[in-house]
């Protein structure tokens, strides 16, 4: 079922412009599913909704023990957390809050891209801690460590 879902999402990606009236595309709903993949720590199943640039670069640095877990890897901070809700900032941004049960917590924003494919794909996540801390700014650091 869960497959289902993924292959229904990843096949409904349109292009990253702004949406259109009429545009079945929906920026929320991929950042739910970025939130329960990466809260349930499951990468295999997040790789579909991944740009190349950004699985290459997890590629890189797979066999790197530095590697955050996959629970912890797309977050600002290394604690788990309990709750992840996505708000759509605009087609290019999606805001991505994480909290504890009693409302503690921080925003992180994915970055969606178009593909060549023509799909639209999570291309970067950007931390809550400073503009330039990014998840790619990170595999990059982890890649230059191997």
């Amino acid at each position: 079922m869960r497959l289902a879902i993924l292959l229904s999402l990843a096949g409904s990606l349109v292009a990253a412009a702004p949406a259109v009236a009429g545009s079945a595309f929906n920026y929320d709903d991929l950042g739910a599913e970025f939130c329960r993949l990466t809260t349930a720590g499951d990468l295999a199943d997040l790789r579909p909704l991944l740009s190349r640039q950004l699985g290459a670069a997890l590629d890189r640095v797979a066999g790197n023990p530095s590697l955050p877990p996959p629970a912890l890897l797309f977050q600002t901070y290394a604690t788990p957390v309990a709750n992840c809700a996505a708000r759509t900032v605009n087609a290019a941004l999606v805001q991505i809050t994480r909290s504890q049960p009693d409302g503690t917590g921080w925003m992180d924003y994915i970055v969606i891209v178009p593909e060549p494919d023509g799909q639209t794909r999570i291309d970067d996540v950007l931390f809550a801690l400073r503009r330039s801390d990014t998840l790619m700014s990170r595999l990059q650091s982890l890649a230059g460590q191997g």
